[in-house]
Parts: C-alpha cells; sequence; structure tokens
C-alpha cells in the first residue's frame, strides 16, 4: 500500500486513498476534483475539507497498517486535524492530501521524502529481523 506520511501533532500518520477513501470522498464532496477545488480556496469551507479529506485518508491508512500486523494507533478523526493544524502546515496538509490521491491512482509523483511504501517498509524490517 502505498501513502503519504504526515506528521500531526508529534504523530506520523499514513495517508492512503483506497477505494473505500475514494467513495467516501465522492459522497461528501462529490468526487476527487470537487474536494481539490474546495480545498483550494483559502477559506474556512477549503481548511474543513482538507480537514475531513485528510482524516478519511488517514483512516485508510491506518486500517492499512493494521492490516499488515502493526500496532494499532488511534484513528484520527476531522476535529483532531483542525484542532492540532497550525496555520503554517495548511499548506503542507493540501499537498499531503492531494499527493495521497494522485498515489491511489497509480501516478508517480516526487513528494520531499513522504511518499512511503508500507508493503516495502515491512519487507524491509522482516529482513532486519530475520
Amino acid at each position: 500500500m502505498r501513502a503519504v506520511r504526515f506528521d500531526l501533532a508529534g504523530r506520523e500518520r499514513y495517508l492512503c486513498f483506497t477505494v473505500e477513501a475514494m467513495f467516501q470522498l465522492e459522497e461528501r464532496f462529490g468526487g476527487t476534483r470537487e474536494l481539490i477545488d474546495t480545498m483550494s480556496a483559502n477559506t474556512r469551507d477549503g481548511f474543513a475539507a482538507a480537514c475531513k479529506a485528510a482524516a478519511i485518508l488517514a483512516e485508510q491508512g491506518e486500517l492499512a497498517r493494521r492490516q499488515m500486523g502493526y500496532t494499532p494507533q488511534p484513528i484520527l478523526e476531522e476535529d483532531g486535524v483542525s484542532a492540532s493544524l497550525a496555520p503554517a502546515d495548511l499548506a503542507r496538509l493540501k499537498l499531503a492530501v492531494t499527493s495521497a490521491i494522485t498515489l491511489g491512482y497509480g501516478r508517480e509523483v516526487e513528494p520531499e521524502n513522504d511518499e512511503v511504501d508500507l508493503g516495502l517498509a515491512e519487507l524491509n524490517e522482516q529482513k532486519k529481523t530475520g
């Protein structure tokens, strides 16, 4: 599972765009294009859209981690994103959400070391301990 790593309030989160996330975003925003258009506005609605999308993608990332046998971490809620995000990090959050969607659709992007292949990380960890 490919994911975008995002640090929020001192905790690493993994944003994964899965089929479930796609359907949730479509139900909430009408689709990913509409989400990105809404997020791009520097408004309260744009901020709320970024927080909701990040919570959906982080939930999917956490569920993927659990499926791979990692120790469960708390599921990130939308209000947790909005309460923890500094104004200086809003653009970074919007970029992480957009990058996760792009990765989910299988397009290559070059984020600044935020792209994480959880399967590859697990395999590398097994090699280290085995």
